[in-house]
């Protein structure tokens, strides 16, 4: 699933990658997984927003 999803390369690399690489913003995640024409994938944030393993996108509700 990963491969066919347009953000899956940068979710790819954010598997692997130091953290201190990440937040110098090499495989950021995209901005919006409906801009490019593909589904979320959500994960729980806090037990009330859930947050896109692909995107930037954060939603009020539990998933």
């Amino acid at each position: 699933m990963i491969e066919k999803h347009p953000y899956g390369f940068r979710f790819w690399w954010r598997a692997r990658l130091p953290w201190f690489l990440i937040d110098l913003g090499i495989a950021s995640k995209g901005k919006d997984c409906e801009l490019v024409n593909a589904e979320h994938s959500w994960y729980n944030i806090d037990n009330k927003t859930s947050g896109c393993y692909y995107c930037k996108k954060i939603a009020n509700r539990k998933k």
